[in-house]
């Protein structure tokens, strides 16, 4: 079972509703295992099993959600 974090910068979060949006958005994919999410930072933080669900695939399901993804903020995070 590989285990892969992704992590994203997000428009669009603009209150304690969209948070909830879209951790729920992301928590329902298969494969996902935990969703993090700051109002402050706009940084979406996934871990997930890259056998169940891919990186595009979450991706994917940002945008169909709504929210516009800034940056990959991998980097910050493998430093």
């Amino acid at each position: 079972m590989p285990q892969e974090s992704a992590y994203f910068i997000i428009e669009n979060v603009d209150d304690k509703h969209d948070l909830k949006d879209v951790k729920r958005g992301l928590d329902q994919m298969h494969g996902v295992h935990s969703v993090s999410v700051s109002l402050d930072s706009h940084l979406v933080a996934i871990d997930y099993d890259s056998s169940g669900v891919s990186y595009d695939l979450i991706e994917n399901r940002l945008n169909k959600m709504g929210y516009q993804i800034a940056a990959d903020a991998s980097d910050i995070h493998t430093r």
